[in-house]
């Protein structure tokens, strides 16, 4: 497939910048206060060792394939191919407790129209412990008829929808519907861009749960041609009846798959049930930990403690050392932290559900 000269074109600009002014700033004998104030560090002593681990990458997958380096298979699709590397991985989600968030959602009484936190506790105070037993309530018994009849027969869908209305997405209450689903239809999502926003997507992690097993799909985009391929190949998981869960995904890939999705004129409203974890997390443990990066999360929570690693803004660079020598050693790290980061995301949603 033939790249037309606008996006050639585009491809070769966003390469050249990405070499002659990444987007980092190298924080000179590792100086930690002037971190603070550049919008993307690496501390010079980190900087050093990444470029070391790109080098030695590429010494050791010299002539060596893609398809040896990174086993998987070529998808074919209507717009061409893309390279597909799947995994399963020993992950097993707690089971859906439809009555348990029944419990939590009943005793929830700011549900009902009229009714806020200063009412709820008014009334909890006058016996009324639950949205039934304001059916007894002259003012807000039909509001409450309303929502009981939401909760006893909507979708977990329309349950979800009618909590949300009420609460922000990171309220606890809001999380604990995720129990409504069965673990089939979660799409765990992230992204490995070449930069913020208006540049090309390199590689999009799927993951889901099947027997037992969480399975990852990585769609790697080995040239400029096969974003749009990794973008049509995602858009039939995100077009079937899947709940998303992402970390930042809300403000980041979300977001982002809309804007590279209308570049080629593609239309896709991402309208799937989406459970973004970044907030909850940072609700739950932002005084127990010294921040709430998913990698932080993953050291404290599960003792992961990742190799070869390489920055997030530091991505760039090791894609187009890829793409100059076609050598898969830089492709290597990126492919296993977007792996990597998927993995967490899965165990730490099943910390959530099994809290619910």
């Amino acid at each position: 497939m033939t790249l037309p000269l606008a996006f050639d074109t585009a491809s070769r600009l966003w390469r050249e910048r990405i070499v002659q002014a990444p987007d980092y700033t190298v924080i000179s004998n590792d100086r930690m206060f002037r971190a603070h104030l550049s919008g993307s560090p690496v501390l010079e002593s980190e900087y050093h060792d990444v470029q070391r681990l790109k080098h030695s990458l590429l010494q050791r997958y010299m002539d060596t394939t893609i398809e040896d380096a990174l086993p998987g298979c070529v998808l074919e699709t209507q717009d061409g191919p893309v390279y597909r590397i799947t995994r399963s991985h020993a992950l097993s989600l707690p089971e859906k407790d439809t009555e348990g968030v029944m419990q939590h959602l009943l005793q929830d009484l700011t549900l009902v129209y009229g009714i806020g936190r200063r009412k709820e506790r008014d009334l909890k105070r006058m016996g009324y412990r639950t949205i039934c037993d304001l059916l007894h309530h002259r003012r807000f018994q039909d509001s409450a008829r309303e929502i009981l009849a939401t909760l006893h027969d909507g979708s977990p869908e329309e349950i979800n929808s009618l909590v949300t209305r009420w609460h922000p997405a990171s309220h606890p209450i809001s999380l604990c519907t995720n129990g409504l689903y069965d673990a089939e239809r979660f799409l765990f999502l992230d992204l490995e861009t070449l930069g913020i926003y208006q540049r090309p997507i390199i590689l999009i992690g799927l993951a889901f749960l099947q027997d037992d097993r969480l399975v990852t799909s990585q769609y790697l985009v080995r040239s400029m041609e096969e974003e749009l391929p990794a973008l049509q190949a995602t858009r039939e998981y995100l077009s079937r009846d899947m709940v998303l869960v992402t970390y930042n995904g809300r403000t980041f890939d979300v977001p982002y798959l809309k804007e590279r999705y209308a570049l080629y004129g593609e239309a896709c409203d991402i309208t799937n049930p989406h459970y973004d974890l970044l907030h909850p997390s940072r609700r739950r443990f932002k005084d127990a930990l010294p921040d709430c990066r998913l990698m932080t999360l993953e050291q404290r929570l599960f003792s992961i403690y990742r190799q070869e690693d390489v920055p997030s803004m530091m991505v760039p660079e090791f894609y187009e050392a890829f793409l100059t020598s076609q050598n898969p050693g830089p492709l290597i790290p990126i492919v296993e932290h977007n792996c990597q980061d998927l993995v967490s995301l899965a165990r730490l949603f099943c910390l959530f559900r099994e809290e619910n």
